[in-house]
């Protein structure tokens, strides 16, 4: 059985992320300077300036989830954007749309685009949901009801050695990754979060059949 047949699917998000810089905004105008440093101002700066392009992009989901999912207007509850966030939520998901400033280069935007809250997983694999968003969402991410032991996860893998598989991790096990060559993957464990990279997104079903295969193989059999 296929398994987004369950009746449950543990809470995961389906997540893309990129950076753009923020003159590159629409709200971004020709009085306007570009950060020079992080803090509460120029943070909600850039999310007042990238509602423009949010509201675009809530546009545009809304015309495909109509065209490709067959929802009615009653069926899409569009959030307009606030503080840098703009969602949509339907009857079985919700897409979320997150602009913020990089912590890191103050002259670069953080997007995030995430799909969660799926109430019929097996609709994942509806040809409506792959025609929307294949190939968008290239990662998985989980938070584990309680923490993983991480050392403990490294030491079963070392002591079976699978092929196909790359390991790596600190010293203190505080992280751990596997490339998944067989899945052309890479799966990222701390303590509280579980997430797989597919270097190549395939459509919302198959991504989260790679993640639930690859947990099932490093993960579950270490609870």
């Amino acid at each position: 059985m296929n398994s987004l047949q369950r009746s449950t699917l543990p809470p995961l998000t389906l997540v893309r992320t990129r950076r753009t810089r923020v003159r590159d905004l629409k709200g971004f105008k020709r009085s306007h300077q570009v950060p020079t440093e992080h803090n509460d101002h120029t943070a909600a700066f850039v999310a007042r300036i990238a509602a423009e392009d949010i509201a675009g992009d809530l546009d545009d989901r809304f015309a495909e989830f109509r065209r490709h999912m067959g929802f009615r207007r009653v069926d899409l509850n569009v959030s307009d954007p606030d503080s840098g966030v703009g969602t949509i939520q339907t009857p079985w998901f919700e897409y979320r749309i997150i602009a913020t400033l990089s912590s890191d280069d103050v002259t670069e935007v953080e997007w995030r685009w995430q799909l969660s809250e799926f109430s019929e997983p097996d609709r994942l694999n509806d040809q409506g949901v792959a025609q929307a968003f294949s190939g968008f969402f290239d990662t998985v991410e989980f938070h584990p009801s309680e923490p993983l032991d991480i050392a403990e996860i490294i030491d079963q893998i070392e002591s079976t050695s699978p092929t196909g598989i790359t390991l790596d991790y600190d010293r203190h096990a505080t992280w751990c990754s596997i490339i998944i060559k067989g899945l052309g993957a890479t799966l990222t464990m701390v303590s509280d979060r579980l997430s797989l990279l597919v270097h190549q997104p395939p459509a919302p079903g198959q991504l989260v059949e790679a993640f639930l295969k690859a947990q099932q193989q490093f993960v579950c059999r270490n609870a």
